[in-house]
């Protein structure tokens, strides 16, 4: 393997001269910097990065923090931010918490020994003041799609505005003259996590004069199994709702299973609305009504302020990202009474 003095002879120029001009710092003229770049190629010259971290006192490695991969949203979210990351020469580490608090904290305290240059956190297995005592530290840290739980009390946080996707969720349901609602949501029912999308949805039913019936609220953990489960538990009630907010399109895809299997047709006999808008939305039969969260344009966000932070640039936090509804097949108005007796 080529080592930078390999370069430097083949170059004719100092090892330090080939350090400076591969690095991009200091002052190194054109044509000898374009010399000593097609050395390096020709030599397939690789720089330490240990020894480079060391020289510039950081690693080039950011730390990214999720709830579980697995999931679709989170999938698209994490390569959005590999490839912006990339681009301005960081690698992403990928830690997922699974919802697991303790191993969540263990896991972002991990990233920080192992000198990360910053972490982008998300909620679901990271509690706040895990993330407010890392940043204490004086590690740049940029608190991602955190809005919707209580406020994590760092300046610099990037998140989308939750409620006015509730909203978006509940006007279209009401709209098309739906009157029995109910909701899927992320939580237990030992430990409720209200959190902005479900209070937005509930207000604005109630505002509209149909106030949600709490007992066609159910609790789920995010997955297609617990939303399986949670629609079958939804319309095997005396009087089933006619429509669905389920609070993610993976619990979506499940109640528009336990719809399938209880021999409803989906939008014709029950409609149903997701939120996040993952890949394979689209292409369900029917696709899926859902909310959109631009997850590409936030974690853009998210990834370039935390480069900026860690450049140590003086910089404000982004205004919080507006969800969209995108309707699509799984929504249209209610059954007739004839169609309801059916069911």
């Amino acid at each position: 393997m080529a080592t930078i003095y390999d370069v430097a002879r083949a170059s004719g120029v100092t090892a330090a001269t080939v350090s400076v001009a591969l690095s991009g710092r200091g002052v190194v003229n054109r044509v000898t910097r374009e010399r000593i770049i097609r050395c390096a190629q020709e030599l397939g010259y690789r720089p330490n990065l240990v020894a480079r971290s060391l020289t510039m006192r950081r690693t080039c490695t950011i730390g990214l923090v999720l709830y579980d991969i697995t999931n679709p949203f989170y999938a698209e979210a994490a390569l959005a931010v590999e490839q912006i990351a990339q681009r301005a020469g960081y690698r992403v580490i990928f830690a997922n918490t699974t919802g697991d608090t303790q191993f969540g904290k263990e896991l972002i305290e991990d990233l920080a020994a192992r000198q990360v240059d910053g972490i982008i956190a998300t909620p679901g297995g990271l509690k706040a003041d895990v993330v407010r005592a890392i940043a204490a530290t004086g590690l740049p840290i940029v608190p991602c799609l955190w809005d919707e739980e209580s406020n994590v009390g760092l300046t610099h946080t990037v998140g989308v505005d939750f409620g006015a996707g509730g909203r978006l969720a509940a006007d279209h349901l009401l709209d098309l003259g739906h009157q029995r609602i109910g909701i899927v949501a992320i939580g237990a029912p030992e430990e409720p996590t209200v959190r902005a999308r479900e209070v937005a949805f509930g207000d604005r039913l109630a505002e509209r004069g149909r106030p949600l019936d709490m007992a066609l609220w159910h609790w789920a953990d995010s997955t297609m199994e617990s939303g399986h489960a949670a629609g079958h538990n939804l319309l095997s009630v005396e009087r089933p709702p006619t429509a669905i907010f389920a609070t993610n399109d993976m619990m979506a895809l499940g109640v528009l299973a336990a719809a399938r299997e209880g021999g409803l047709r989906v939008p014709e006999d029950l409609s149903v609305v997701g939120f996040d808008d993952i890949g394979m939305s689209r292409f369900l039969t029917p696709p899926l009504t859902t909310v959109r969260i631009e997850k590409t344009a936030l974690m853009a966000a998210a990834t370039d302020l935390l480069i900026r932070l860690i450049a140590g640039e003086d910089v404000k936090t982004p205004p919080r990202l507006i969800p969209t509804l995108v309707v699509r097949g799984t929504t249209a108005p209610p059954a007739r009474s004839g169609n309801m007796e059916r069911r």
